[in-house]
């Protein structure tokens, strides 16, 4: 799965990062095919993690830097994903739950991307940068 363009933001970096996401998410779709599939699975999950965790440090920062007024409620949704994703990693060693993970992934992206994410742009393109 690939960015849609209709989930561009108009910010090269968040759009570059947001494009490694679904770079990850369709690692992990191909990992699902692949003989060691175990660990090919566990390996892009961490990749997976690993990058949406830099991701969301980064766009953090920038709505901080702009005094976003939905800042408290952007985060709590980055941790209920982090949250996720970490229980996702614990069971996928248990059981197979590629196709479950995969739609929840696809899903959040998505809807995170396109709403909450299209959210903050008009608020960054024109506030100042916060002084404090």
């Amino acid at each position: 799965m690939t960015l849609d363009p209709v989930l561009l933001t108009g910010i090269e970096e968040i759009d570059a990062q947001h494009e490694v996401l679904f770079d990850c998410l369709a690692r992990l779709e191909h990992s699902i095919t692949q003989e060691e599939r175990w660990s090919a699975v566990h390996f892009a999950l961490v990749q997976l993690s690993d990058f949406a965790r830099i991701h969301f440090a980064v766009e953090e920062a920038l709505m901080r830097l702009h005094a976003y007024p939905s800042f408290a409620a952007h985060v709590a949704e980055h941790h209920g994903f982090t949250a996720k994703l970490h229980e996702l990693k614990e069971t996928s060693i248990r059981a197979d739950i590629s196709n479950e993970m995969i739609a929840f992934l696809r899903e959040w992206l998505v809807h995170h991307i396109g709403g909450s994410d299209h959210a903050y742009v008009p608020h960054l393109r024109t506030a100042p940068l916060a002084t404090s």
